[in-house]
């Protein structure tokens, strides 16, 4: 199975990682997880229509992060 991780420079990668882990207080294997586990999400809305730039783009790498810290604060009832 390859690692969508694997697809990003590694620039981009420790970047994203880094904000993953700073929008949600994460370490780093978990905020790998949790990109990783977006993937097929991602895919599945940008074949829908181009709902969301490709995987790895820079829009997965903005938005991706604030969706968590959403989702998050949802859990939390903020």
């Amino acid at each position: 199975m390859e690692d969508p991780l694997e697809d990003l420079p590694a620039e981009s990668r420790s970047e994203f990682v880094s904000a993953v882990r700073a929008v949600i207080g994460v370490d780093a294997a978990t905020a790998e997880d949790l990109i990783r586990a977006a993937e097929p999400l991602w895919e599945a809305m940008e074949r829908a229509g181009g709902l969301v730039d490709s995987w790895g783009g820079g829009e997965f790498c903005h938005v991706f992060p604030k969706t968590l810290a959403f989702i998050r604060d949802a859990a939390r009832g903020a």
